[in-house]
């Protein structure tokens, strides 16, 4: 326990254990901090770079919303450990550790009467004034009394999050009891965990996706890579004390909600209709145990979302279950456009929420085992039979899956050829090709890809764009997770280590890290606004470029790239949502510094504005986030990108593009219903029944 360190001082800490319990040694941080620098990609020993880099994530993982440390321990950290990290380390002294935990351990202490005396207190709701969320904008405090201050607004805060939950002569008592717990922890937190913290430091230290998994944490991680965990089919993420949605599992039960984003912040937790759990601060393990429960049971979890006008906070309710891989099949549908002049075409849409596999079942020796690759020839086949004149592949939120899914199924698209290449660190480049000559779909195609885009669906666009085979359309880029890692286990006692041991590159040399892959018509999206991508995590491995392989291009872009992107631009100009979404666009960046802080008064009117918020959210549902048709007039961008795909067929078959009718987004359903029933005159994208 930590308690110890205020009686023994921190030079004699693994004294404190029986001799017959294994706990981290010293020697053991040496051995796994040397194998995971010697297997990774960028590294290949420890130097005083990464015992910086190592030092102040450490730090971070201490007090993420600098409300403990002050500016003069910080200091101290520095000048007596940053440059002497290796050498420590390679002489299995871990006394730097010990300091930094026993320090902090001192300032929860000192913290912990200002906390009570915050929570008694009686706050006004009534002034305006604010907590800074995002601590990167936060200095160190210099003086207790900077730290007091802190935390009399962070209580506040979360006193007005229980508002409305719990009667207001019970939050005190609510509020006392989420701290006794958190101070409970603090307690029980053993040397062990102390030495996993920062074996987990000096990982991310190395970048974003290398990571030390102790035996209890390494059971967790392989039940999430089988995808059968039951609950809400969230990633999620720790930053500066919050926890936030990284990422959703397509048809998952958070996605099905079409309420949740990436980029959401979760405040508090509660188990269906009990009181909420406040979860700032919480380790990011326990949020998850909070989180997942049994399947058809409900959790609420009460959400914080950048919005133009501030943070704004909502609560929405999700029905666990498990997801399945049908739930995440590949989907299509066809729908019509309509120019003022010339035949009616037909677009194919085809959903693919990720390159999914049943790797048991191949293993098995399955001869149906389900794999997006069969899935996709399937509905390639029916949109074919359907007649279709052009396709878009909507590749939105598809964070990736397996490479030989998504080799196999670039290959469905192209002749043989290189699709990706993976190079280790001084090693010669592998590529990875379609060795299968037949091409499967040969008529245009658009590739729909946002910042969500990411790994697997990154290697798939890339080689589409490389190749010329097809119209990146969607955000600027994609996420940029260009690195390979490998999951390395130590013995039974110490757990596992991920290390990035190599990266991806396009068929031209490009690689797909921290960039990404570029669209070559770009759509309007608040997506671009969030920080989100390879480029916004601490220590990303930097973007290169290697020797392209042997490829043809086969000039299917460049030709009529302009020509369809001057016709998206007047349409895009015309449009009235996108004229709305650049305009909320535009208010989102003004209102950059309140995206950094959260009101502390309470507002009843926002009450209105937050159920409007709700509901538009709930309406700018991606197609691929679900098993439902398409709703193009919600998908403003889907519908978008089924009028590229018509224009790419009619340039593709040299016809001279034509002025296209614009949907009027802004008929309410009701009336939309009444203009059909009164047959009026079609939008431009129809759907068109099977």
């Amino acid at each position: 326990m930590l308690s110890f360190f205020r009686n023994l001082g921190f030079g004699i800490v693994l004294a404190m254990y029986a001799a017959d319990a294994f706990a981290l040694g010293c020697r053991d941080i040496r051995l796994i901090a040397n194998n995971t620098v010697h297997l990774h990609f960028s590294y290949d020993k420890i130097d005083q770079t990464l015992g910086k880099k190592s030092l102040s994530q450490f730090i971070k993982s201490w007090d993420p919303g600098k409300v403990y440390f002050l500016e003069s321990d910080i200091q101290r950290f520095e000048n007596e450990y940053a440059l002497k990290i290796a050498d420590k380390i390679q002489a299995a002294d871990c006394k730097f550790i010990d300091d930094i935990a026993f320090t902090f351990n001192q300032r929860y202490k000192d913290r912990q009467a200002g906390i009570k005396a915050a929570i008694q207190a009686k706050h006004d709701f009534t002034v305006d004034e604010y907590l800074t969320i995002d601590s990167k904008t936060l200095e160190w405090a210099k003086t207790p009394e900077e730290l007091t201050e802190r935390w009399r607004k962070r209580i506040k805060f979360q006193a007005l999050s229980l508002k409305g939950t719990v009667e207001d002569s019970k939050v005190p008592a609510k509020l006392s009891k989420r701290f006794e717990l958190a101070e409970k922890r603090q307690r029980e937190t053993k040397l062990d965990d102390i030495y996993t913290m920062y074996l987990n430091a000096f990982s991310t230290s190395l970048d974003p996706h290398t990571e030390y998994f102790p035996p209890v944490n390494l059971e967790e991680f392989r039940i999430q890579t089988r995808l059968s965990l039951e609950g809400i089919g969230a990633v999620l993420r720790s930053e500066d004390g919050f926890t936030k949605i990284l990422s959703m599992v397509p048809g998952g039960a958070a996605a099905k909600t079409g309420k949740i984003k990436a980029g959401d912040t979760i405040i508090a937790v509660a188990q269906g209709s009990a009181a909420p759990v406040d979860v700032i601060d919480m380790d990011l393990k326990d949020v998850v145990n909070l989180v997942r429960g049994k399947r058809g049971s409900e959790v609420r979890l009460s959400i914080m979302r950048e919005a133009k006008t501030g943070n704004e906070k909502m609560i929405v309710p999700i029905i666990r279950e498990k997801v399945d891989l049908e739930d995440r099949a590949a989907k299509s549908w066809v729908y019509e456009v309509k120019p003022k002049e010339g035949k009616v075409l037909k677009v194919g849409v085809l959903s693919l929420p990720s390159f999914y596999m049943d790797f048991q079942g191949r293993q098995s020796g399955k001869d149906d085992f389900k794999s997006s690759s069969r899935d996709m020839l399937r509905e390639i086949d029916s949109l074919t039979k359907q007649g279709i004149d052009s396709l878009v592949l909507d590749l939105r939120n598809n964070g990736g899956g397996s490479l030989d899914e998504s080799v196999k199924i670039a290959g469905l698209f192209i002749d043989k050829g290189p699709i990706v290449q993976i190079k280790a660190a001084g090693d010669r480049s592998m590529s990875q090709d379609d060795t299968d000559p037949n091409i499967y779909y040969k008529g245009p195609l658009v590739v729909m890809i946002n910042l969500q885009s990411a790994s697997a669906s990154e290697i798939f666009a890339g080689a589409i764009k490389d190749y010329q085979r097809g119209l990146i359309v969607g955000d600027t880029h994609t996420f940029g997770k260009g690195t390979v890692q490998n999951l390395n286990d130590l013995d039974a006692q110490m757990g596992a280590i991920k290390v990035t041991i190599s990266k991806f590159y396009r068929p031209s040399g490009s690689s797909t890290q921290l960039k990404g892959v570029d669209s070559d018509i770009a759509l309007p999206s608040m997506w671009e606004e969030l920080e989100i991508g390879e480029k916004n995590y601490d220590y990303a491995l930097p973007w290169q470029k290697i020797d392209a392989a042997k490829y043809t291009k086969l000039n299917l872009v460049e030709p009529y790239l302009q020509a369809i992107t001057e016709a998206s631009q007047k349409r895009v100009a015309k449009s009235e949502e996108f004229v709305k979404l650049k305009k909320t666009i535009d208010e989102y960046k003004q209102n950059s510094k309140l995206r950094t802080q959260v009101s502390l008064k309470e507002d009843k009117s926002k009450e209105k504005e937050r159920k409007e918020l709700e509901a538009e959210e709930s309406d700018d549902a991606i197609s691929n986030m679900s098993s439902q048709r398409p709703d193009l007039y919600k998908d403003i961008s889907l519908n978008e990108g089924i009028q590229i795909a018509a224009d790419y067929a009619r340039v593709l078959s040299k016809e001279a593009l034509a002025d296209l009718d614009v949907p009027d987004f802004n008929k309410s359903k009701a009336a939309a219903k009444v203009a059909e029933q009164a047959k009026a005159k079609p939008s431009v994208v129809k759907e068109k029944k099977k």
